[in-house]
């Protein structure tokens, strides 16, 4: 059992996530992993932090985790959702310097009309959040098969990443 928290590879620290889970962490599956990405200088004493990881660790500790603690970035949510996990996704605001837009948030919005997300708009609630993913992943059975909209998705970012890297 552990957790996994990751902010993705923006170029934006996501303090407001970062300080959240760092409150709760003694209260979270152990240990606690968090990629902290751009937030130079986090710490947290209580955790195992990272700045960035590969794609091959990241893929390892969401296979792992009990809890997954995301932004709401869609590479990242995808994998856990094809893990079989129900992540916790805080979206990243742009009014909040987090982003430079609001896309996770819509994203976000999406995912949970589908239930395969818990969103946590607010980080005073995390922890009750987390309760609710841990509640639906043990009501559900784990995914066979990769569901329409996450391979939509991931289809998208494959054709935008042969876009780029033919430029």
């Amino acid at each position: 059992m552990s957790t996994f928290v990751s902010v993705g590879n923006a170029t934006q620290p996501f303090w407001r996530l970062l300080e959240a889970v760092a409150g709760i962490a003694t209260r979270l599956p152990q240990p606690v992993i968090i990629q902290y990405g751009a937030a130079h200088g986090f710490s947290a004493p209580q955790c195992q932090c990272v700045d960035f990881m590969g794609m091959e660790d990241f893929a390892r500790h969401v296979t792992a985790a009990e809890v997954l603690i995301l932004h709401a970035g869609a590479g990242s949510v995808i994998h856990a959702i094809r893990a079989g996990k129900v992540p916790v996704v805080v979206p990243r605001q742009a009014a909040l310097a987090e982003h430079v837009d609001d896309h996770q948030s819509e994203f976000a919005r999406e995912l949970l009309h589908l239930g395969k997300v818990v969103v946590c708009r607010d980080t005073g609630d995390l922890r009750s959040c987390v309760d609710e993913a841990l509640r639906i992943q043990a009501a559900r059975p784990l995914a066979a098969s990769q569901p329409p909209l996450v391979a939509a998705i991931d289809l998208l970012l494959r054709e935008h990443a042969l876009q780029v890297t033919q430029r």
